[in-house]
């Protein structure tokens, strides 16, 4: 079944109940969103989309994008999401790799005209017709998402997600976090990655109301929208209650008393930080999950139910089964790598044999962690290099090749590093030509700026004299860490 289906059931059933409420708090029926996205549905089969084709969105959080996003599915296409704040190598890749049809965009930008396909998103959406009822997601096309995600050889993988796989995800939270049409969610977390995107996918199922913030800025005038608009959901990165916290604790408290629940993920919490909202917010209902692109919410801990239990990351959700290191002979208070499997996880990426990570139906995470002896799981960190700076993820080579395109750069190395509000940043070290100083640190991070996206600059640059390496010529990361914990 087309996730989109469900949109249609509630608009039927709730036309006139406001949906979404965007950045400049104008609201929109779901009577009112049906409509646009009828009409992008148009736009769409007037540029000559059929069923199956591939289409990428590239916008930040805004009732636009979500028209698209609809009108899309309604055309029975295969979404691919791109942030908007990517470069246009990153989009052009994904554009080549899936074999989209094309890319629709809000606002013409000129660094991006060159990459064919484009259409910026009316702003006269009205003067498409709107397709006939009976038309929508009519064709059969399983698959709903091609989600990119860097892997350990720097090159972004097309995570291959079904309708399947989102609806079981979408049931899953409803269940566990006991959502229902009255709900009302003010989110900052960006569209464009499956956190923020389930629980849209909840939300028009079930009936409830979502405003959309781009970012978490201007904090105060957020938090006053928490009461003023009777906002009862408040999902939010490690990183961003941190902020929260450190700044605005005392307007958080005074706020959050009709929160009902706070759902956080994409990157570890300090446990600081989780006993801070608890305290706060007593009255919320406080959930943490584990999970990956490939396998979304594979795990759930409530910590108002699980005081002891505040450094892991809870049980498998329900339909899931998870492991460590081996099906037939899970380890248990042992660290090994993480194996999921269940309706939600992915059947592989796109265009490449997935064999490899997969044991007998098991996804291999490529995450380490500990399974105790009552079905907790406390994540212990990635097997693989990658770095996760607020649950987006990059990877060292990525970083590396930028800095070696650098007159300057005789050799480089990457690592990430742990951070109170990221969860890790990336450092680089670098060996140059001579004479080092801040100055060339702040022309490689410029240049870094130029070709790379925001979260994926170093926030350090170390010069030294040799990297180490193995005989074989690999990195030594964990002697670059360890330099800098000396």
């Amino acid at each position: 079944m087309n996730i989109a289906e469900n949109f249609l059931a509630t608009a039927k059933r709730l036309h006139d109940k406001p949906f979404l409420v965007g950045p400049d708090d104008v609201s929109y029926t779901y009577a009112e969103i049906l409509s646009r996205a009828r009409r992008f549905a148009s736009l769409l089969e007037s540029n000559g989309i059929h069923p199956g084709d591939k289409i990428i969105l590239t916008f930040p959080n805004s009732v636009d994008y979500l028209v698209a996003y609809l009108g899309s599915l309604f055309c029975s296409c295969t979404l691919i999401m791109v942030d908007f704040r990517s470069r246009p190598g990153h989009l052009e890749y994904v554009r080549t790799n899936c074999g989209a049809a094309l890319w629709v965009t809000p606002v013409e930008r000129e660094e991006f005209n060159s990459i064919p396909g484009q259409i910026v998103f009316p702003a006269d959406i009205e003067r498409f017709p709107e397709m006939n009822l009976s038309r929508l997601c009519s064709a059969e096309n399983p698959l709903a998402l091609i989600m990119y995600t860097s892997g350990a050889t720097g090159i972004p993988k097309g995570v291959r997600l079904t309708h399947s796989n989102l609806s079981h995800t979408m049931k899953s939270i409803t269940s566990w976090a006991q959502i229902n049409e009255n709900d009302r969610e003010l989110t900052t977390l960006s569209l464009t990655h499956l956190f923020g995107l389930a629980h849209i996918h909840i939300y028009w199922t079930l009936g409830g109301t979502v405003f959309i913030e781009e970012k978490l800025h201007d904090i105060p005038r957020l938090l006053q929208k928490i009461p003023d608009k009777k906002i009862t959901s408040f999902p939010g990165t490690p990183g961003g209650f941190k902020m929260i916290l450190d700044q605005y604790a005392d307007l958080f408290k005074k706020n959050a008393v009709g929160i009902k629940y706070i759902i956080v993920n994409s990157a570890p919490m300090a446990q600081e930080y989780i006993e801070r909202i608890l305290e706060l917010a007593p009255k919320t209902r406080f959930y943490m999950y584990y999970g990956l692109t490939e396998a979304s919410r594979s795990s759930y801990i409530c910590y108002n139910d699980n005081p002891g239990k505040l450094k892991t990351v809870g049980r498998p959700t329900p339909g899931t089964d998870i492991c460590i290191d081996s099906p037939a002979r899970p380890l248990v208070d042992k660290v090994g790598e993480i194996l999921i499997r269940g309706p939600h996880v992915t059947e592989g990426y796109f265009g490449i044999d997935s064999t490899r990570y997969f044991n007998k139906g098991w996804l291999k995470t490529g995450d380490s962690g500990i399974m105790d002896q009552d079905g907790f799981l406390t994540w212990k960190g990635r097997i693989k290099e990658q770095i996760n700076v607020d649950g987006m993820k990059l990877t060292p080579m990525e970083v590396e090749a930028v800095l070696l395109k650098h007159e300057r750069v005789k050799d480089c190395a990457t690592v990430g590093v742990p951070d109170e509000m990221t969860g890790e940043s990336v450092v680089s070290f670098v060996v140059t030509d001579s004479n080092p100083d801040k100055e060339l640190e702040i022309e490689l991070r410029k240049f870094c700026k130029n070709q790379l996206e925001v979260y994926k600059i170093p926030r350090r640059i170390i010069f030294i004299d040799k990297i180490p390496r193995t005989d074989s010529g690999k990195i030594k990361r964990i002697s670059l860490k360890d330099r800098l914990g000396s």
